[in-house]
């Protein structure tokens, strides 16, 4: 290309000064190159450009499109060229970019330039093309001047096993290593070996040979194939036909754009911008196969310093530094020391990376930028949780060489021994480290990592790299404590080495943009009408508690007298939690010594009329935390959908009621407060005094951001509760009070995938959706619960609220680092508790950042020591948990026992019903199950995930309480159980007890059998044994 643009300039050029006319010229003509090869944060900080127009450029390099960041720069400088040409050049010259300079500038140095510069700047500039044109094995056997026999085998291997691209790459690194004039012997190389690609390089000297004449550059010759190339790149490119869209090949718009060259300055106006806009659409689709460059700014070489040495880390760095770049970067130099080793017989095996990220969103960002740098390269593959390709990743490991997954992917491989070790990988990088923690499934993976290290065999372990913005102390309040804990982070992670910048802190200061942080207060525990009723409505249902309960139960007694007093209080929707629970857990049958004999229904109607108010004025305490910050309607839409799946208002199939008496005063109390607050919710509309001052200072917060920031401003408001995340998003786009500056901003929600729909979950698609309404302006606010505070990538977001809502010292960092963008803000908006609470986070960090500090400088054996205390400690205690483990699987009793619901008590199902299926799932195979439930098919198709695909949900038929979901399994359709739902009866004893996860089931359960599959396909008639018929349904409805 550059032989191409010196062949287009005019020759008075060559003779005097360039004028600014020249110069735009050589400019506009040299666009490609600009795209290229030109690294805009190098000189964009010292060129006078509009603030709007620096951040557009600075945001398309920070995202990974560094050609369209280079080209924006340089349309910016052509639109005022009087004022900003000479600057541009100036900082060209200042960081030697001489793609250019050297061709603009005077050329009787580069005509005395030696032939091997000459050469070697051509074949920098063209060696992208080259590796398209070029097969190694055809070529290495004329470059015996500078490569050895073992050169030749490596890069031949190199080629046979990843193809002529990758070996073409490394081809021209070795030749770059053995020998300084190594251009002018490859160049002679080509010239004997295809004479038509050098005639593209060189074409003087084939223009010599075919005319007898050293110097008529302009000679018209007579070859046909060839009057069409000017030169070099340009040549080179125009044959290179399959790169071409079915369009045409890629063209500059640079030079048909008009310009002023009079000395004005133009504005930036609606028509120029979208002229960007459309020549960025069309550079996107004529070149969208192309990778991305991969250029990392100082402080990023910095934090990748450690990893590129071969060492386990964790790069700690704020939120918007570009810490996924900096783990490309890393992946990138582990594949291409596999390039260079590929061929040497004492490397053990291939290199093979996985990037694990904890949530699916962050799977599929994470893998779309894999993609977007290093598609071309290398096989990238993609998995989720819901993904049908998750259970045969064992499968796929040798037809790719990076993986993008969540680690439970990895975890259930390694569980099910269908990976057998870590060692399947050379490179493990994780994302949003500061989670491998206890219980975590990154934590369940390096506790595998570290038992294989302890075994001290000759296997490979591969390399850890961590991420993360923020390192975290857990409950660390004093320095030391905070040490301790960041130094068993780096043990679980075995990594001893701690990467922060240090040497480039100004330049991280200058690149990464810190948000304004503000504080706003609202009003706590406000005192207005609709409180007062909701409050009435607890204690109605308190009194009634009270006056049914005649259990004579010590545990239920003695919660009902330590009532806490503020309704509106955590503590006091713990204490609703803790009646509930042992409301489950009453007898309720009489005991002839220790054992049960028969029923007592009405101690069973009290349990149950005990647990349904408990679940009653749980919610409301719910409905109270939510009135403080949303509006009246919202308060009732989130009690009527509560109470819509609860005890209450439930009719049998023929109209009956299974209402016991104390379910149709809560019925009572539920209306009649649902008339009070409508009635509230209607003189809200037309008197302000019913408005929630809460919801006023969030709108005027939100319109002064908008006045000061602009109309175009991107803004997340995080809250605590799906209900409060659906309620604003709704009072934002549906309230009649809403200004029309925010309802433009139209609101969406961003909830987790982990909750059902019924409970306001998101599927994958429609977080995806979410998202990229949000990138593009469709959307420019969106309503998020925590799953949006870590690793979003969202660099147009420049106004971050937190609405009555802080979590720990991690997430206090990782929301404020949703303000991507130059100039953004960061805003908590809540009482004096949250307040209180976010100024500890903000110390805690401090604490952190001590920390942090107080490590780096501890010698390095000191530190690996604490590291080995603390994994010696971490395996020792791990043993422990497995031999209990162990011993308990071995006690789980043979024992016969039975399902009920919580709620109503009425059979589930027997143990001689249940099978496990795939190790987890705890299903019922009994034909009449189906009799007992309701099912409730999900609106959305979901994904398979390890060979199971939910359907739908479950409810019990009697009080419409969940008891888990339905599923199909091979071709088959299973329900499965959650036991939270439920109590389980020793049938023996009668003894009832309460189990949040059926690892803690002391019973067994067989796992699923060919035979079961058979039962339930009516393959075959199996009859009743008589143990079957010793079991009666009627006779456990009010157990």
């Amino acid at each position: 290309m550059a032989a191409a643009a010196a062949a287009a300039v005019p020759e008075d050029l060559k003779k005097k000064e360039p004028t600014l006319e020249d110069q735009v010229f050589m400019i506009e003509i040299m666009m490609d190159t600009f795209e290229k090869y030109l690294d805009p944060s190098l000189i964009i900080d010292n060129i006078d450009l509009p603030k709007v127009v620096k951040e557009e450029i600075e945001g398309l390099q920070n995202n990974g499109k560094r050609s369209k960041a280079a080209k924006k720069l340089v349309k910016a400088i052509l639109k005022d060229p009087q004022e900003r040409v000479p600057f541009f050049l100036q900082e060209l010259r200042h960081v030697d970019f001489r793609h250019f300079i050297n061709i603009l500038d005077d050329r009787a140095e580069n005509k005395d330039m030696e032939k091997s510069e000459k050469y070697e700047l051509l074949l920098k500039l063209m060696q992208g093309e080259l590796v398209k044109k070029i097969i190694p094995s055809e070529i290495v056997t004329h470059l015996d001047s500078i490569l050895n026999s073992g050169d030749d085998e490596e890069i031949l291997a190199i080629e046979e096993r990843r193809g002529p691209n990758h070996a073409c790459r490394h081809m021209f690194r070795c030749m770059d290593r053995k020998d300084p004039h190594w251009p002018v012997k490859f160049m002679e190389a080509l010239y004997n070996n295809n004479r038509r690609l050098h005639a593209k390089l060189d074409p003087e000297r084939h223009d010599d040979n075919e005319s007898g004449s050293d110097d008529d550059d302009n000679d018209d010759g007579d070859d046909d194939d060839d009057s069409s190339v000017v030169t070099g790149a340009e040549s080179l490119a125009s044959s290179d036909s399959q790169t071409y869209p079915k369009d045409g090949p890629p063209h500059s718009h640079a030079a048909s754009e008009p310009s002023n060259h009079d000395g004005s300055a133009p504005e930036f106006s609606d028509e120029e911008k979208q002229d960007d806009e459309d020549d960025e659409k069309d550079s996107a689709d004529t070149a969208k196969d192309d990778p991305l460059d991969l250029n990392l700014r100082r402080y990023q070489l910095e934090l990748a310093e450690n990893a590129v040495k071969c060492r386990n880390t964790i790069i700690c760095a704020p939120t918007g530094s570009g810490k996924t770049r900096v783990a490309l970067y890393i992946v990138k130099d582990h594949l291409e020391k596999q390039d260079e080793a590929e061929a040497d017989v004492h490397v053990p095996g291939r290199k093979r990376v996985v990037f694990l990220a904890r949530t699916v969103p962050l799977v599929n960002q994470q893998y779309g930028t894999f993609q977007r740098f290093f598609g071309h390269d290398y096989r990238i593959f993609k998995l989720s949780g819901e993904d049908e390709s998750s259970m045969y990743l064992h499968q796929l490991l040798d037809l790719y060489d990076i993986f993008v997954m969540t680690p439970q992917i990895l975890e259930n491989q390694l569980r099910d021994a269908k990976i057998k070790s870590l060692s399947v990988f050379s490179l493990i990088v994780l994302d949003e480290c500061h989670h491998t923690r206890k219980g975590e499934p990154y934590n369940k993976l390096m506790i595998r990592y570290l038992k294989q290290k302890n075994k001290k065999k000759s296997i490979r372990l591969p390399q850890i790299v961590g991420l993360t913005a923020s390192l975290g102390v857990e409950k660390a309040t004093v320095d030391e404590e905070a040490i301790d804990s960041i130094l068993k982070l780096c043990a679980n992670m075995d990594a001893p080495y701690l990467s922060t910048v240090q040497t480039h802190i100004d330049e991280l200061k200058e690149k990464v943009p810190v948000p304004d942080e503000k504080t706003y207060p609202l009003t706590e525990d406000r005192k207005d009408p609709a409180r007062k009723e909701l409050e009435t409505a607890m204690q109605k249902i308190e009194d009634l508690m009270i006056e049914i309960n005649d259990l004579n139960d010590k545990a239920i007694d003695n919660l009902l007298m330590k009532r806490p007093s503020n309704r509106n209080s955590q503590p006091y929707g713990q204490w609703a939690v803790q009646m509930k629970n042992e409301s489950r857990l009453v007898h309720t049958g009489r005991r002839d010594g220790l054992f049960t004999v028969d029923v007592d229904p009405k101690r069973a109607e009290m349990a149950r009329s005990l647990f349904v108010m408990a679940d009653h004025i749980f919610k409301y305490n719910a409905a109270l935390e939510i009135h403080d910050i949303v509006r009246i309607k919202d308060v009732v839409d989130y009690l009527q959908k509560e109470f819509s799946h609860g005890c209450h208002s439930t009719q049998l199939p023929g109209g009956g009621s299974v209402h016991v008496p104390c379910e149709e005063k809560l019925d009572e109390i539920f209306s009649g407060l649902k008339k009070k607050l409508i009635r509230y919710e209607q003189k809200r509309r037309d008197d302000p005094k019913y408005d929630n001052p809460n919801l006023k200072v969030l709108a005027k917060t939100l319109t002064g951001m908008l006045d000061s920031k602009g109309s175009d401003s991107r803004a997340i408001i995080f809250v605590r509760t799906r209900a409060t995340c659906y309620a604003l998003t709704n009072w934002l786009n549906e309230d009649d009070k809403i200004e029309p500056q925010l309802k433009d901003l139209k609101a969406m929600a961003f909830t987790g995938a982990g909750a059902n729909e019924e409970e306001g979950g998101m599927t994958q698609n429609e977080q995806d959706k979410v998202i990229s309404k949000f990138k593009s302006g469709q959307v420019k606010l969106i309503v998020a619960t925590s799953v949006a505070e870590e690793g979003l990538d969202i660099p147009e977001c420049n106004i971050v609220v937190k609405y009555n809502h802080v979590g720990n010292e991690i997430t206090t960092l990782q929301t404020r680092g949703r303000s991507r963008k130059a100039g953004g803000t960061s805003i908590l908006l809540g009482g004096s508790k949250v307040q209180q609470k976010e100024m500890l986070n903000v110390a805690r960090a401090s604490m952190m950042q001590r920390a942090i500090t107080t490590i780096r400088g501890m010698p390095m054996d000191r530190v690996k020591r604490r590291i080995d205390n603390n994994q010696a400690e971490t395996l020792a205690k791990e043993a422990i948990k497995e031999e209990v483990r162990r011993h308990q699987t071995r006690q789980k009793l043979d024992t016969k026992f039975t399902l009920m619901c919580a709620c109503c008590r009425k059979l589930c199902a027997h143990s001689k019903d249940l099978r496990i299926i795939n190790g987890s799932q705890h299903v019922v195979i009994g034909r009449d199950f189906e009799d007992r439930i309701n099912t409730h098919q999900f609106r959305n198709q979901k994904k398979p995930f390890d060979g199971i695909t939910m359907t739908g949900s479950m409810q019990c038929r009697n009080c419409h309480k969940p008891w888990g979901v339905k599923f199909i399994y091979q071709g088959v359709a299973f329900p499965s159980l959650g036991i939270k739902y439920f109590i389980v009866i020793n049938e023996e004893t009668k003894q009832p007890q309460y189990y949040k996860k059926w690892l803690e089931l002391p019973y067994q359960i067989q796992d699923i059998s060919a035979e079961d599959f058979k039962t339930l396909l009516g393959s075959e008639n199996v009859s009743s044994s008589d143990e079957d018929d010793d079991y009666d349904d009627d006779e456990f409805d009010l157990c």
